[in-house]
């Protein structure tokens, strides 16, 4: 991936609060859902904070392997299939609220998701770190490119 394509990824992670998030069930059976996320500054993790009554919490339990896509809005102009998009997939485990890390994640989290802050009073809410293994980028029209963790880790310093 060029350095242009790294910087547009970097932006769209950083621009962007809302994703789409793919699980799969123990039978195999795909959902597909929407959720608001933070990230690591060096995005290494990925962080969602969801309910446990959601049929999709109960698949990441059951399976931690998950994809959350990342995309520019469609504004009803132009071609949608040229906007930028990014799908980051890797295993998820939960952030216990007794674990060292939760504090310090949970104030990443509200940083970028202020209006999140109630949610963390229920006690249904759970938080997920999602840990990159890969990632697919689309920067517009023929313009896709694969990466790994590495890719995400460059893509953070610039």
């Amino acid at each position: 991936m060029k350095q242009d394509q790294k910087i547009a990824l970097a932006q769209l992670i950083r621009r962007q609060r809302w994703a789409g998030l793919a699980t799969v069930s123990v039978d195999g059976e795909p959902l597909a859902a929407m959720v608001a996320y933070a990230f690591a500054e060096d995005f290494t993790a990925f962080y969602i904070h969801i309910s446990t009554l959601s049929q999709h919490t109960k698949q990441m339990l059951e399976r931690p392997k998950i994809s959350l896509v990342i995309a520019e809005p469609d504004k009803g102009a132009g071609d949608p299939q040229t906007l930028p998009r990014a799908s980051i997939s890797g295993d998820v485990e939960v952030i216990e609220r007794d674990s060292a890390s939760y504090a310090s994640i949970k104030n990443t989290y509200l940083e970028r998701l202020p209006a999140s802050e109630q949610l963390f009073g229920f006690g249904d809410f759970v938080l997920f770190q999602l840990n990159p293994q890969s990632l697919r980028f689309v920067g517009g029209f023929a313009q896709a490119h694969s990466g790994t963790r590495v890719t995400l880790l460059e893509c953070a310093k610039l």
